[in-house]
């Protein structure tokens, strides 16, 4: 009973490892040691978005515009030593496009944004915000938008709110 038992562990080990979505035998791209999906995946693009928005509701002037890329570069720098990401990549290189709920606010707060974090869409009027979204059942499906940018309802009626963080202007 006991050989069976450890015929059937290595078995689930073999195949785990084989069906690690191509993450450990196809590695996601890198340059300079940065996760080039993450450049401009939907966490930066929504950052860029939102500060564009921002500045121009509130006069706000930045030294200059932001680009995905850069903001993908400062969040990965800003990444713990132990970072969850690199460890979700060795299962699967997509989940190198996740940018964390706590690496936005970070990077807002880096760039003096203010951020009041709100529980419903009701709260918004017409605010500039960025959303953490997903579609009702499934985990798998998580995406940045941006209000007033993106439509509310981004996965229909199926859509879930997770994170939603209002960019507070400057007194």
């Amino acid at each position: 009973m006991k050989k069976r038992t450890l015929i059937t562990l290595i078995l689930c080990l073999y195949a785990m490892v084989l069906n690690t979505s191509c993450g450990l035998f196809h590695p996601p791209n890198r340059e300079n040691g940065y996760l080039t999906s993450h450049y401009y995946s939907c966490g930066p693009v929504a950052i860029s978005r939102a500060l564009d928005l921002y500045s121009e509701k509130h006069g706000v002037k930045f030294k200059r515009k932001l680009q995905p890329k850069e903001i993908s570069i400062e969040i990965q720098d800003s990444r713990d030593f132990i970072d969850i990401t690199e460890l979700l990549v060795l299962f699967d290189k997509q989940a190198a496009q996740i940018t964390w709920p706590h690496e936005m606010k970070t990077y807002l707060k880096a760039q003096s944004i203010t951020i009041r974090e709100i529980q419903s869409t009701s709260e918004l009027n017409d605010e500039v915000a960025i959303l953490l979204v997903r579609k009702k059942g499934t985990l798998d499906t998580f995406h940045w938008i941006v209000h007033p940018w993106d439509p509310l309802k981004y996965y229909g009626d199926k859509t879930v709110y997770e994170k939603m963080f209002v960019l507070i202007p400057k007194s």
